[in-house]
């Protein structure tokens, strides 16, 4: 085995675990949104990283989820992100969830337009000799298409924070505030790792932690995790693979969302 894969495995055990199991502690709603329209470097986790100057990604992804309740819920999803670089450092995008499909014991319905999100990622900070670490901005605002029962979701404010630890291991880690149609907040946490087995496949395990409180009702909570990977096939082209189970909730069901994108940069 190579010294830098002993080395990382070491950091990863001895540092990087600790911290994982403490943002946990301290930092996975109903439906709790973080930004959209913004760009990531692993499965659901943002970056402090944008998309080039001048350059423009584009992302169909597609959700497949399962809920756990006696109705035997299931949802697909469908949508496309749009993201441009417009500075070295900040980046403009927005998500247009094209398709919204539940199928349950109750219902069966089809949404020909779901929601739309957009976003801004503004860098502020680069990592290198003067900083440990690359420190950005992130915000926006999510509002619906689909119906009158789904508020709008305000995030006036987050931070994103990227640690490249070596070529091939890295971390980000964000938080964002979010304020709910009719009187409520929300505030969603992700931290995740990545680690480059080859340069063509990188393994990725994330966690996020999510809070709800609207005016009237009980708040709710969901603490989930992402194994999955992030393959960069050519320079223009990127899989991303992942699977969400929540491993606790309350106040709302527990769900399994399976999650595909292709990020295409132009």
């Amino acid at each position: 085995m190579n010294k830098f894969v002993i080395r990382d495995v070491h950091l990863i055990r001895n540092i990087f675990f600790p911290i994982f199991v403490l943002a946990f502690l301290i930092s996975g709603a109903s439906e709790v949104y973080g930004v959209g329209g913004i760009s990531n470097s692993k499965v659901i986790v943002p970056s402090a990283e944008s998309v080039p100057k001048k350059h423009i990604e584009l992302e169909p992804f597609f959700s497949f989820e399962f809920v756990d309740d006696r109705d035997n819920a299931f949802r697909f999803g469908g949508g496309v992100r749009l993201t441009v670089g417009v500075l070295d450092n900040l980046e403009l995008g927005v998500n247009i969830n094209y398709l919204n499909h539940e199928n349950s014991d109750l219902i069966d319905r089809v949404n020909d337009f779901g929601d739309i999100e957009a976003g801004l990622k503004f860098r502020f900070l680069d990592q290198g000799e003067k900083y440990p670490f690359s420190l950005a901005y992130q915000g926006g605002v999510s509002f619906p298409t689909s119906g009158e029962d789904t508020p709008w979701f305000i995030e006036p404010g987050g931070l994103i924070l990227t640690k490249n630890f070596s070529r091939e291991l890295s971390m980000d880690a964000d938080f964002v505030l979010a304020i709910v149609e009719d009187d409520g907040w929300s505030f969603i946490s992700n931290i995740g790792f990545g680690y480059f087995l080859v340069p063509w496949f990188q393994a990725v395990i994330e966690g996020a932690y999510a809070y709800e409180d609207t005016e009237g009702e009980e708040g709710a909570q969901v603490v989930n995790i992402t194994p999955g990977f992030t393959s960069p096939v050519t320079d223009w082209l990127t899989i991303i693979v992942g699977v969400t189970p929540d491993i606790y909730s309350k106040n709302t069901e527990k769900e399994v969302v399976i999650t595909t994108a292709f990020t295409f940069l132009f």
